[in-house]
């Protein structure tokens, strides 16, 4: 027995595997709940369904007959396709004897919970993946800064020895030329007096004498 909607049904056929109570209950009706047979038939990965009354209901017609249920099939189904039959019996189903097949299943809190939990392990494990090397690019960094630091401050103790070096071989350079200069200066000074003196003491001779 199957309960669709607390009423019982009883599955005749079942062609190719036609009846999926998931796909049944996506495309059940209240309609159909007036009709002594349903028909469902598959066509391009849908399932239609289509209610049908007994040959001796007072609402019965010729397109609503169940005997013309092969008539339906070849004419407004595709050849071949997968379909069943249901027929709905008198008798109702016993309270929790069978399940209802239009009641989706409510999952338990802690299987929900636990579901969510392990959803969430691998983005946690993801997170924690990415940020590992963020965290290590960061640490290096100020290494790189210390020895960075220490390396220009030994270029600059190596280099402060040799600019001292020159500025003192340039201030030799420029003392001793300015003393070269004044040498220069006074040997010219004394080198002229010479000469005036020896003029002075030697005046020029008469030509007449």
């Amino acid at each position: 027995m199957i309960v669709i909607g607390g009423k019982g049904y009883e599955l005749m056929l079942d062609h190719k595997d036609g009846w999926n109570p998931e796909a049944f209950r996506g495309r059940y009706s209240e309609v159909l709940d007036r009709y002594d047979y349903i028909i469902g038939d598959w066509g391009y990965s849908q399932l239609r369904l289509k209610g049908f009354y007994r040959d001796n209901h007072p609402k019965v017609n010729r397109d609503t007959a169940i005997s013309g249920m092969v008539d339906y099939i070849n004419e407004y189904c595709n050849f071949g396709c997968a379909y069943f039959v249901l027929h709905k019996l008198k008798e109702l189903p016993k309270e929790g004897t069978f399940k209802d097949i239009l009641i989706k299943e409510i999952t338990e809190p802690g299987t929900e919970e636990q579901s969510l939990e392990e959803s969430s392990e691998p983005s946690a494990t993801i997170r924690e993946q990415r940020e590992a090397p963020a965290k290590s690019s960061t640490n290096h960094s100020p290494e790189r800064n210390k020895d960075g630091g220490a390396s220009s401050r030994e270029h600059n103790g190596k280099d402060r020895p040799v600019r001292e070096h020159q500025s003192r071989n340039h201030r030799n350079k420029d003392t001793q030329g300015k003393k070269n200069h004044k040498e220069s200066q006074g040997r010219q000074h004394n080198h002229h007096s010479n000469h005036s003196h020896n003029q002075a003491s030697n005046p020029p001779q008469n030509p007449s004498n």
